[in-house]
Order: C-alpha cells, then sequence, then structure tokens
C-alpha cells in the first residue's frame, strides 16, 4: 500500500534523536579533556626543582649577547657538582673556550632561599632563590647587573641585565595638591644577555 504525504516523526522522538547527539557531544569533550594530573609542558615547567641537589648537573648552549645594534653569540657551559668537604658547591662557567671562571654557591640560609656566590677573590654575591628562580643583582664599576638562572625541564635558561649607574635618571619629587610624588631612579640597559644550556651528560 502506498502512503503519500510526508512522514511525521512524534515530538518525543525528536527529543530523544537530539538528546543522544548532545549526549556523545558530552562524551567527546570528556575525552578530550587533559587529566588535572597528566603530565603537560606548563605542569613542567611548574614543577619545583629542589635546589642546589636538582641543580647539580652539566649544560651548555649558547648565550645571545643582545645590545641597540648588535646580538653576538657565544658558547656557553655551567657546571654545578656537589658540594667539597666544605660544604661548597662548585659552580663553574666557561664563556668560549678560554674563560673560565671558577666560583662556590655557600648555603646561608636555606629556608629563607639565601646563598652567595664566592669567586674566590675576596667577592662574595648574595643570591637568593625564588622558586625556579636563583637571582643575584650587585654593581661592579658604574654598572647595575641582574644574573637570573631558571631550572626548567632538560636545562637552565639564563637572562643577564646591565644598567650603567651614571646615566640614571632621577624624576618625580614635585608637589600635587597635599602629596608629594617620591622620586623614581630610572636606569637604562646597556645589554641584555639570554640563553638556555640543555642539561648533558658528561
Amino acid at each position: 500500500m502506498k502512503i503519500s504525504g510526508k512522514i511525521r516523526i512524534p515530538a518525543f522522538y525528536q527529543y530523544m534523536t537530539i538528546s543522544c547527539i548532545v549526549v556523545c557531544l558530552l562524551v567527546l569533550i570528556q575525552g578530550c579533556k587533559i587529566p588535572a594530573n597528566s603530565t603537560t609542558v606548563e605542569n613542567l615547567r611548574n614543577y619545583d626543582f629542589l635546589f642546589p641537589v636538582e641543580w647539580v648537573g652539566h649544560y651548555a648552549g649558547k648565550l645571545n649577547i643582545i645590545s641597540a645594534d648588535s646580538t653576538i653569540q657565544v658558547e656557553m657551559e655551567l657546571t654545578i657538582s656537589h658540594p667539597d668537604a666544605l660544604g661548597m658547591y662548585p659552580w663553574t662557567l666557561r664563556y668560549g673556550e678560554d674563560d673560565i671562571r671558577f666560583y662556590g654557591l655557600e648555603v646561608i640560609d636555606a629556608t629563607k632561599g639565601h646563598y652567595t656566590i664566592d669567586e674566590y677573590n675576596s667577592i662574595k654575591l648574595d643570591a637568593y632563590l625564588k622558586g625556579n628562580h636563583f637571582i643575584s643583582e650587585f654593581e661592579v664599576m658604574g654598572n647595575r647587573l641582574t644574573f637570573h638562572y631558571e631550572r626548567v625541564p632538560g636545562g637552565i635558561e639564563i637572562r643577564v641585565y646591565a644598567s650603567p649607574q651614571s646615566s640614571a635618571k632621577v624624576t618625580g619629587g614635585e608637589i600635587i595638591g597635599q602629596d608629594t610624588v617620591p622620586l623614581v631612579t630610572s636606569f637604562p640597559n646597556l645589554s641584555f644577555q639570554q640563553g638556555y644550556l640543555r642539561k648533558i651528560q658528561k
């Protein structure tokens, strides 16, 4: 028997069809979600490396020395060794082939993240640990330097900022209404150094 005309699907079945589609989409979305405890790049980067124990190793890469009109690239290595008999962690830097600098990392107060880098020539530089960031800031021969080491998965990122103290500019100090604007000193950036040192077996 031939039945002419359009076939109407009952509203109930229409509702069930739409519901099935929605459920399937939800299942697919859930399946695509990354579990909270999964190993992602961001999770790895946020991992806290125990300092200085989990920083011990040999690292090598290239350091970019960037100024306003040029960029120079040099080979760089950093070796952090296990503590010696005096409790100092040998901290050795190499730039290029011939420039090797032997320092020592001394723990001052680990609970406060306070350390020093001993250059073994009467110079001791204070340095502080903030999470995976090891930072030392000092002034030498009229230049203000900031060394920033960051322990990341697979290696260490290094950033160095240099600013001449002699070119500092002071602004502020005006009285506006009943308030005195504080003096602010700003420093020009002489150069910026950045590099990634990959941890290698040696």
